[in-house]
């Protein structure tokens, strides 16, 4: 059975029926058929669309708002979560992951100066003692409503 998001459902499959619900609008929300912000069906009319229980649609809904693809909210109903940075479990910078996720993140130096490090520092970098150094410049990321 096929409902106007393109989910099918096969009762002839050893895939839970609830689990063929997941992957096809965690298929939508990929492919770009369900947008972030858009809104679905409630439970009992998105059963209905696929002839399914509200029980199993329900686990489906549940699975998905774990997984963070959708959110609940009272008065609103069930939305797909706007884009996220998905990061992999991998020692990498949060800049580095938006540049590869296609977004544009800036630096901006806000100061720097010159100074004269510590004994602690020095040692602690095995510097030998330096007339003058760069001391620490503060940067900011572009703030999240910024990134392209």
């Amino acid at each position: 059975m096929k409902n106007q998001l393109g989910l099918v459902v096969d009762r002839s499959s050893p895939v839970p029926l609830y689990h063929q619900v997941v992957q096809g609008i965690e298929a939508a929300i990929h492919n770009g058929v369900l947008e972030p912000g858009s809104r679905l069906d409630n439970e009992i009319d998105l059963a209905a669309q696929l002839n399914l229980s509200r029980p199993t649609m329900r686990k489906a809904m549940d699975e998905l708002v774990r997984s963070g693809l959708l959110v609940r909210k009272r008065g609103v109903g069930t939305q797909v979560v706007s884009s996220q940075v998905r990061r992999p479990l991998e020692l990498s910078s949060l800049f580095d992951d938006l540049t590869n996720n296609g977004k544009k993140p800036t630096t901006q130096v806000l100061s720097f100066s010159h100074g004269h490090a510590d004994a602690a520092t020095l040692a602690a970098l095995e510097l030998p003692p330096v007339p003058r150094f760069i001391t620490s410049p503060a940067c900011a990321r572009s703030a999240a409503s910024r990134w392209r």
